[in-house]
């Protein structure tokens, strides 16, 4: 995959199962651990898909983000945010943006879909930003039992 960046302070790596446990995790994300038992699991399988990535800014990793194929043409992206993704905004979307390009393109998929948690105002505008459109609620649908968004991009 081409690079992804074009600020000298942003670096792109491989995704390791092990990188969010050495984040300061956003409330949201940092909930995860405790609600699903078997994030590690889900980690490790994000790893293994080989399609995911961290971002590094000045030596500080500030965000996860992949996609895991369901099918041929369709999958689901997902991403953990670290409190210092603020430092650098701008490079972290359009970073996110041309990955999931890319990808996209990588994959040949028609279809790329998210779900959010619905009281994430945050990961919800950014979401919007990378082209996401709400599709749904899914009612009850969290490791909690909350609503979430479902959310997706469609490639023609």
């Amino acid at each position: 995959m081409r690079s992804i960046t074009t600020n000298k302070n942003v670096s792109f790596v491989p995704f390791h199962w092990a990188h969010p446990y050495a984040m300061h995790l956003r409330e949201f994300d940092r909930r995860l651990f405790s609600e699903l038992p078997n994030f590690k699991e889900y980690l490790q399988s994000y790893e293994a898909s080989g399609h995911a990535v961290t971002a590094i800014c000045n030596g500080q990793m500030v965000c996860c983000f992949g996609v895991n194929e369901f099918w041929a043409g369709a999958a689901e992206a997902w991403m953990l945010t670290s409190s210092h993704c603020d430092v650098v905004p701008v490079s972290l979307s359009r970073g996110a943006m041309r990955y999931f390009n890319q990808i996209a393109v990588t994959l040949k998929l028609r279809r790329l879909q998210i779900t959010v948690d619905e009281r994430n105002i945050v990961a919800i505008r950014w979401a919007r930003m990378l082209k996401f459109s709400r599709e749904g609620v899914l009612r009850k649908y969290g490791p909690s039992g909350v609503d979430y968004l479902m959310m997706s991009r469609i490639f023609e």
